[in-house]
């Protein structure tokens, strides 16, 4: 019996000395990280920034963040990282950076600089989304406050998804994602481009065209229109954004909101050579028009419809047609290739950059013009 109690004391005294809170750490002793960015400088060092969020007070103001941007330099991004803590007398939380930059001299250089400590790192979330800087200093890119809430790296994330969903131009890739196109055959992956616009004065974050990469590196850019039709071929999401289209015979513009749309891509062996046969399903909304015709009607309809499929078949040719001019292949043809015809991608893997610009595409689009919103009718002028 003395025995048991003997273990039983001893057990309790064991318990409780096993503190949970052992790496406890205060909040006033941390830094909350909004964004990381790295870039490679002239002598080959490591460029690492942070934005920081910081808070204010005033009397007549609540608290809004604004923001801190610190910057170290190292031999590589581990040291870069590391340095901070010279300058930077809290911990910083790395977790909360909801974006990662690139600059444009390291992505043009190589990014299997910085590929191992991204993937090593379990301080770095892989969810977070991923940009390219638009030959900007990352200083003068993470100094930029947002006119809203201070923060402006912290605001990235729902700017991506927002026009996404209600312009339709560019595409939110994840850290996880890159990296993955980047050590996976058939496939490069893409980045979209962060850059810094100008407007009365007031500086302020923009997304502007989509980075394109092969082998590693940075080899060119799509535009507005090559990104819309890279979003049509692989999108984050299928539904949402904006159509614009010129009509015919001086009936003027017209704007359809896309509702969703489905896209199948098959390859096709034919006397030797690749077509890729491209099917593309949508269904679109009739939003606004300019001039004075008479678009919206039974008799009307297919006329849009033609209209529309026409304009999706432009941008998605336009951005096959850059890619294979940049023989890189974005749109994941050699991996399509592969889950169909294994063998066959066996025999081509070594010789796919030669032979990606030569792969034909045979584009089909069928778009239905569902509904007129609140009118069923064009307007009509007196």
């Amino acid at each position: 019996m003395a025995k048991r109690v003997t273990a039983v004391i001893l057990l309790i005294t064991m318990v409780m000395s096993c503190c949970g809170c052992w790496n406890l750490v205060e909040i006033d002793r941390t830094a909350i990280v909004a964004g990381l960015g790295v870039d490679l400088l002239e002598d080959d060092q490591m460029h690492f920034a942070v934005q920081l969020e910081t808070a204010t007070t005033g009397e007549e103001e609540s608290v809004k963040p604004k923001n801190t941007v610190l910057v170290s330099n190292g031999q590589t991004m581990t040291e870069a990282a590391r340095n901070i803590t010279l300058r930077l007398p809290r911990i910083p939380l790395w977790p909360h950076a909801s974006s990662l930059v690139i600059g444009e001299n390291l992505a043009r250089h190589d990014l299997a600089l910085i590929a191992d400590f991204f993937m090593r790192n379990r301080n770095v979330r892989m969810d977070s989304d991923m940009l390219v800087a638009s030959n900007l200093p990352l200083e003068e890119l993470f100094s930029v406050n947002d006119p809203l809430t201070g923060c402006s790296l912290r605001c990235m994330e729902q700017l991506l998804r927002f026009q996404e969903s209600s312009l339709g131009i560019y595409v939110p890739v994840s850290i996880a994602e890159f990296f993955f196109k980047l050590a996976t055959p058939g496939v490069d992956p893409v980045l979209p481009v962060l850059t810094v616009a100008s407007i009365d004065g007031e500086q302020d974050l923009k997304l502007q065209g989509t980075a394109v990469f092969k082998d590693r590196r940075l080899v060119g850019y799509l535009n507005e229109k090559e990104s819309r039709g890279y979003r049509w071929l692989n999108p984050g999401k299928n539904m949402g954004g904006l159509l614009g289209v010129e009509m015919p015979e001086g009936k003027g513009r017209v704007v359809f909101e896309v509702i969703n749309f489905k896209t199948k891509q098959t390859p096709r062996l034919q006397d030797g050579l690749l077509v890729m046969d491209i099917e593309i399903q949508a269904e679109v909304n009739f939003f606004e028009q300019t001039g004075t015709a008479k678009l919206v009607g039974i008799e009307q309809k297919e006329s849009l419809e033609i209209a529309a499929a026409r304009q999706i078949k432009q941008e998605v040719q336009a951005c096959i047609t850059k890619s294979q001019e940049l023989t890189s292949d974005v749109l994941g043809w050699g991996r399509t290739l592969y889950r169909h015809y294994p063998a066959e991608w066996e025999e081509l893997q070594d010789h796919w950059q030669e032979l990606y610009p030569e792969t034909k595409a045979n584009i089909r689009v069928n778009c239905r013009v569902d509904r007129t919103y609140m009118g069923t009718r064009s307007f009509e002028f007196k």
